[in-house]
Protein backbone atom coordinates (compact mmCIF):
# COMPACT_ATOMS: atom_id res chain seq x y z
CA UNK A 1 0.00 0.00 0.00
CA UNK A 2 2.88 2.33 0.82
CA UNK A 3 4.41 1.75 -2.63
CA UNK A 4 1.09 2.48 -4.33
CA UNK A 5 0.64 5.69 -2.33
CA UNK A 6 4.12 6.90 -3.26
CA UNK A 7 3.49 6.00 -6.90
CA UNK A 8 0.28 8.05 -6.90
CA UNK A 9 2.05 11.00 -5.27
CA UNK A 10 5.16 10.70 -7.44
CA UNK A 11 4.63 14.00 -9.35
CA UNK A 12 4.40 15.90 -6.03
CA UNK A 13 7.10 14.17 -3.96
CA UNK A 14 9.45 17.12 -4.36
CA UNK A 15 6.94 19.44 -2.72
CA UNK A 16 7.23 20.23 0.95
CA UNK A 17 5.94 17.60 3.43
CA UNK A 18 4.38 15.36 0.71
CA UNK A 19 6.67 12.38 1.33
CA UNK A 20 6.35 12.82 5.07
CA UNK A 21 2.57 13.11 4.87
CA UNK A 22 2.16 9.89 2.86
CA UNK A 23 4.56 8.00 5.10
CA UNK A 24 2.69 9.03 8.25
CA UNK A 25 -0.64 8.27 6.55
CA UNK A 26 0.38 4.68 5.75
CA UNK A 27 1.63 4.12 9.32
CA UNK A 28 -1.58 5.50 10.86
CA UNK A 29 -3.82 3.51 8.48
CA UNK A 30 -1.91 0.33 9.28
CA UNK A 31 -2.50 0.88 13.00
CA UNK A 32 -6.18 1.61 12.27
CA UNK A 33 -6.61 -1.72 10.48
CA UNK A 34 -5.08 -3.52 13.47
CA UNK A 35 -7.52 -1.72 15.76
CA UNK A 36 -10.57 -2.51 13.65
CA UNK A 37 -9.77 -6.19 13.16
CA UNK A 38 -11.13 -7.38 16.57
CA UNK A 39 -14.35 -5.49 15.88
CA UNK A 40 -14.70 -7.15 12.46
CA UNK A 41 -14.11 -10.54 14.07
CA UNK A 42 -16.74 -9.81 16.71
CA UNK A 43 -19.26 -8.75 14.04
CA UNK A 44 -18.78 -11.91 11.98
CA UNK A 45 -18.87 -14.15 15.07
CA UNK A 46 -22.19 -12.68 16.24
CA UNK A 47 -23.71 -13.15 12.77
CA UNK A 48 -25.40 -9.77 12.28
CA UNK A 49 -28.82 -10.63 10.75
CA UNK A 50 -28.43 -8.95 7.35
CA UNK A 51 -25.61 -7.99 5.03
CA UNK A 52 -26.94 -4.42 4.88
CA UNK A 53 -26.71 -4.07 8.66
CA UNK A 54 -23.17 -5.45 8.62
CA UNK A 55 -22.16 -3.03 5.86
CA UNK A 56 -23.75 -0.10 7.70
CA UNK A 57 -21.79 -0.90 10.85
CA UNK A 58 -18.55 -1.23 8.85
CA UNK A 59 -19.22 2.06 7.03
CA UNK A 60 -19.91 4.01 10.23
CA UNK A 61 -16.85 2.56 11.91
CA UNK A 62 -14.71 3.33 8.85
CA UNK A 63 -15.81 6.98 8.81
CA UNK A 64 -15.03 7.32 12.50
CA UNK A 65 -11.59 5.76 12.19
CA UNK A 66 -10.99 7.62 8.91
CA UNK A 67 -11.56 10.93 10.66
CA UNK A 68 -9.16 9.96 13.42
CA UNK A 69 -6.56 8.67 10.92
CA UNK A 70 -6.77 11.87 8.87
CA UNK A 71 -6.42 14.06 11.99
CA UNK A 72 -3.50 12.00 13.31
CA UNK A 73 -1.77 12.15 9.92
CA UNK A 74 -2.12 15.94 9.71
CA UNK A 75 -0.96 16.33 13.29
CA UNK A 76 2.05 14.07 12.75
CA UNK A 77 3.01 15.87 9.56
CA UNK A 78 2.31 19.54 10.18
CA UNK A 79 2.15 19.74 13.99
CA UNK A 80 -0.24 21.88 16.04
CA UNK A 81 1.17 25.14 14.72
CA UNK A 82 0.35 24.45 11.08
CA UNK A 83 -2.67 22.20 11.60
CA UNK A 84 -5.97 23.54 10.34
CA UNK A 85 -9.18 22.22 8.93
CA UNK A 86 -7.92 22.12 5.36
CA UNK A 87 -5.04 19.85 6.38
CA UNK A 88 -7.20 16.95 7.43
CA UNK A 89 -10.92 17.48 6.87
CA UNK A 90 -10.66 16.84 3.12
CA UNK A 91 -8.69 13.59 3.49
CA UNK A 92 -10.84 11.80 6.06
CA UNK A 93 -13.08 10.37 3.30
CA UNK A 94 -10.05 8.84 1.61
CA UNK A 95 -8.82 7.30 4.87
CA UNK A 96 -12.34 6.11 5.68
CA UNK A 97 -12.67 4.58 2.21
CA UNK A 98 -9.43 2.60 2.63
CA UNK A 99 -10.51 1.28 6.04
CA UNK A 100 -13.98 0.43 4.67
CA UNK A 101 -12.45 -1.59 1.83
CA UNK A 102 -10.23 -3.41 4.30
CA UNK A 103 -13.23 -4.22 6.51
CA UNK A 104 -15.11 -5.64 3.52
CA UNK A 105 -12.13 -7.75 2.50
CA UNK A 106 -11.73 -9.16 6.01
CA UNK A 107 -15.43 -9.87 6.54
CA UNK A 108 -15.82 -11.44 3.09
CA UNK A 109 -12.90 -13.80 3.70
CA UNK A 110 -14.21 -14.79 7.14
CA UNK A 111 -17.72 -15.48 5.84
CA UNK A 112 -16.38 -17.31 2.78
CA UNK A 113 -14.34 -19.78 4.82
CA UNK A 114 -17.08 -22.38 5.29
CA UNK A 115 -15.91 -25.62 6.91
CA UNK A 116 -15.24 -28.32 4.34
CA UNK A 117 -17.45 -30.79 6.18
CA UNK A 118 -20.47 -28.53 5.82
CA UNK A 119 -19.76 -27.94 2.15
CA UNK A 120 -19.42 -31.65 1.46
CA UNK A 121 -22.77 -32.34 3.14
CA UNK A 122 -24.62 -29.55 1.35
CA UNK A 123 -27.05 -30.44 -1.44
CA UNK A 124 -25.55 -30.40 -4.91
CA UNK A 125 -26.77 -28.38 -7.88
CA UNK A 126 -30.18 -29.01 -9.38
CA UNK A 127 -31.45 -30.79 -6.26
CA UNK A 128 -28.83 -33.57 -6.28
CA UNK A 129 -28.49 -35.60 -3.10
CA UNK A 130 -25.60 -34.65 -0.78
CA UNK A 131 -22.50 -36.82 -0.83
CA UNK A 132 -21.54 -38.54 2.41
CA UNK A 133 -18.30 -40.15 3.41
CA UNK A 134 -17.76 -43.79 2.38
CA UNK A 135 -14.37 -44.51 3.93
CA UNK A 136 -11.88 -43.16 6.45
CA UNK A 137 -8.10 -42.93 6.11
CA UNK A 138 -6.62 -43.89 9.48
CA UNK A 139 -2.92 -43.10 9.90
CA UNK A 140 -0.77 -45.39 12.01
CA UNK A 141 2.85 -44.29 11.67
CA UNK A 142 3.88 -44.74 8.06
CA UNK A 143 0.80 -46.85 7.30
CA UNK A 144 -2.58 -45.56 6.18
CA UNK A 145 -5.40 -47.99 6.86
CA UNK A 146 -8.70 -47.68 5.07
CA UNK A 147 -11.80 -48.16 7.23
CA UNK A 148 -15.01 -48.40 5.25
CA UNK A 149 -18.12 -46.67 6.50
CA UNK A 150 -20.17 -49.87 6.09
CA UNK A 151 -18.01 -51.57 8.76
CA UNK A 152 -18.46 -48.85 11.40
CA UNK A 153 -20.91 -50.01 14.10
CA UNK A 154 -20.78 -46.99 16.39
CA UNK A 155 -18.65 -43.94 17.13
CA UNK A 156 -17.50 -42.50 20.45
CA UNK A 157 -15.95 -39.15 21.28
CA UNK A 158 -12.38 -38.80 22.53
CA UNK A 159 -11.81 -35.04 22.96
CA UNK A 160 -10.75 -33.71 19.55
CA UNK A 161 -10.80 -37.22 18.10
CA UNK A 162 -13.45 -39.80 17.31
CA UNK A 163 -13.17 -43.56 17.82
CA UNK A 164 -14.59 -45.74 15.05
CA UNK A 165 -15.73 -49.08 16.45
CA UNK A 166 -15.77 -51.93 13.93
CA UNK A 167 -15.98 -55.74 14.21
CA UNK A 168 -12.18 -55.93 13.77
CA UNK A 169 -11.17 -53.22 16.21
CA UNK A 170 -11.24 -49.54 17.15
CA UNK A 171 -9.69 -46.82 15.00
CA UNK A 172 -8.92 -43.23 15.98
CA UNK A 173 -9.55 -40.35 13.54
CA UNK A 174 -8.82 -36.67 14.13
CA UNK A 175 -12.33 -35.30 13.81
CA UNK A 176 -14.93 -33.91 16.18
CA UNK A 177 -18.32 -35.53 16.64
CA UNK A 178 -20.06 -32.47 15.20
CA UNK A 179 -18.22 -32.55 11.88
CA UNK A 180 -18.37 -36.33 11.72
CA UNK A 181 -22.14 -36.27 12.19
CA UNK A 182 -22.46 -33.92 9.22
CA UNK A 183 -20.35 -36.21 7.03
CA UNK A 184 -22.20 -39.43 7.89
CA UNK A 185 -25.39 -40.45 6.09
CA UNK A 186 -28.34 -39.77 8.46
CA UNK A 187 -30.16 -42.73 6.89
CA UNK A 188 -27.42 -44.98 8.29
CA UNK A 189 -26.29 -43.25 11.47
CA UNK A 190 -27.97 -41.40 14.32
CA UNK A 191 -26.51 -39.36 17.13
CA UNK A 192 -27.94 -40.42 20.47
CA UNK A 193 -25.63 -38.48 22.77
CA UNK A 194 -23.02 -35.75 22.49
CA UNK A 195 -20.40 -38.51 22.70
CA UNK A 196 -22.17 -41.29 20.76
CA UNK A 197 -23.22 -41.98 17.18
CA UNK A 198 -24.65 -45.41 16.40
CA UNK A 199 -25.74 -47.22 13.29
CA UNK A 200 -29.49 -47.51 12.84
CA UNK A 201 -29.42 -51.17 11.77
CA UNK A 202 -27.36 -52.12 14.83
CA UNK A 203 -30.03 -51.08 17.36
CA UNK A 204 -31.79 -54.13 18.82
CA UNK A 205 -33.25 -52.84 22.10
CA UNK A 206 -34.25 -49.60 23.82
CA UNK A 207 -34.82 -49.46 27.56
CA UNK A 208 -36.66 -46.47 29.01
CA UNK A 209 -35.07 -45.00 32.13
CA UNK A 210 -36.76 -43.05 34.93
CA UNK A 211 -35.15 -39.76 33.92
CA UNK A 212 -36.67 -39.97 30.43
CA UNK A 213 -33.52 -41.20 28.70
CA UNK A 214 -33.01 -44.49 26.86
CA UNK A 215 -30.41 -47.20 27.20
CA UNK A 216 -29.62 -48.37 23.68
CA UNK A 217 -28.28 -51.91 23.10
CA UNK A 218 -26.60 -52.84 19.85
CA UNK A 219 -26.04 -56.14 18.04
CA UNK A 220 -22.47 -56.37 19.33
CA UNK A 221 -23.80 -56.37 22.92
CA UNK A 222 -22.65 -52.87 23.83
CA UNK A 223 -25.02 -50.51 25.63
CA UNK A 224 -25.09 -46.75 25.25
CA UNK A 225 -26.96 -43.94 26.99
CA UNK A 226 -29.21 -41.72 24.89
CA UNK A 227 -29.71 -38.22 26.28
CA UNK A 228 -33.13 -36.54 26.37
CA UNK A 229 -32.10 -34.29 23.49
CA UNK A 230 -32.34 -37.22 21.08
CA UNK A 231 -35.29 -39.09 22.62
CA UNK A 232 -37.81 -37.79 20.05
CA UNK A 233 -35.64 -39.05 17.19
CA UNK A 234 -35.54 -42.56 18.61
CA UNK A 235 -39.26 -42.57 19.41
CA UNK A 236 -40.19 -41.43 15.90
CA UNK A 237 -38.06 -44.22 14.51
CA UNK A 238 -39.75 -46.76 16.79
CA UNK A 239 -43.29 -45.67 15.92
CA UNK A 240 -43.09 -44.66 12.28
CA UNK A 241 -39.67 -45.68 11.02
CA UNK A 242 -38.85 -41.97 10.51
CA UNK A 243 -35.18 -41.13 10.71
CA UNK A 244 -35.38 -37.39 11.18
CA UNK A 245 -32.59 -34.99 11.97
CA UNK A 246 -32.14 -33.36 15.35
CA UNK A 247 -31.86 -29.59 15.68
CA UNK A 248 -28.46 -28.82 17.23
CA UNK A 249 -28.56 -27.84 20.90
CA UNK A 250 -26.72 -24.58 20.26
CA UNK A 251 -29.42 -23.48 17.84
CA UNK A 252 -31.98 -23.99 20.59
CA UNK A 253 -29.85 -22.23 23.18
CA UNK A 254 -29.57 -25.40 25.27
CA UNK A 255 -26.69 -27.47 26.51
CA UNK A 256 -26.73 -31.17 25.66
CA UNK A 257 -26.90 -33.67 28.46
Amino acid sequence: MYALVLLAALPHLTERDILRYNTVACAVLFCATLAVRPLCRLATARRIPSWLALESCAFALSLLLGTFASFATGLGTFGWARLNGSNWMLSFLQCGGIIFLWCNLYISIKLWRVPAAIVSAAPGPQGQAPEYITQFAVRAGSRIQVVYERNVLWVSAARDYAELHTPTGTFLVRETMQTLQQRLDPDRFVRIHRSRIVRWDQIVELTRRENGEYRVRLLDGTEHRSSRTYVSTLENWLRFGIRDKVIPDRALGKHPN
